[in-house]
């Protein structure tokens, strides 16, 4: 579990603890929690792209997150009726990510923890892979609207079966 402190943006989206693992199915199972409560319509945007929640994926194994962009994203926004949506996206180059396999998400009851399931296969079935976990606060596209889990954007392996 990775832990970013509380206050650290001023959004809804104030990201405070991130986790991966796999579930007794045998699928990512990704949690994430917020400072505070969070929902499906904090999201929503007046202009610009929704905000997300989002789990960078670099699936080769010789990438370098350093230097490279993540070839896959496991993303959570919510659509124009406010209902929350999950995905696997393809980001193989500077084009526009794109839907590559589905994902399921779910809230907590206190509204400040949602838990997305991904199949391994939706990845590539890598044995490692590497990970950041971010949040994007709605209608901004600037770096400095994204909160990283933990700060400064630490990228984390793990290990799949």
């Amino acid at each position: 579990m990775l832990s970013d402190p509380k206050g650290d943006v001023t959004s809804p989206l104030d990201l405070q603890r991130a986790s991966l693992g796999l579930g007794s199915d045998g699928r990512l199972r990704i949690a994430l929690t917020f400072a505070d409560k969070v929902a499906a319509k904090d999201l929503l945007a007046t202009a610009g792209p929704p905000g997300s929640m989002c789990v960078r994926v670099w699936t080769a194994a010789d990438a370098d997150p350093t230097a490279s962009r993540p070839d896959k994203l496991i993303c959570v926004t919510a659509d124009a009726d406010a209902k929350l949506r999950a995905g696997v996206y393809n980001q193989p180059d500077a084009a526009l990510p794109r839907r590559s396999a589905p994902a399921t998400v779910s809230a907590s009851k206190s509204g400040r923890s949602f838990v997305v399931h991904v199949a391994q296969s939706a990845l590539g079935r890598p044995q490692l892979i590497r990970v950041a976990f971010e949040a994007t606060r709605p209608g901004c596209d600037r770096v400095s609207c994204v909160d990283n889990a933990p700060d400064g954007g630490a990228v984390r392996r793990f290990r799949l079966r």
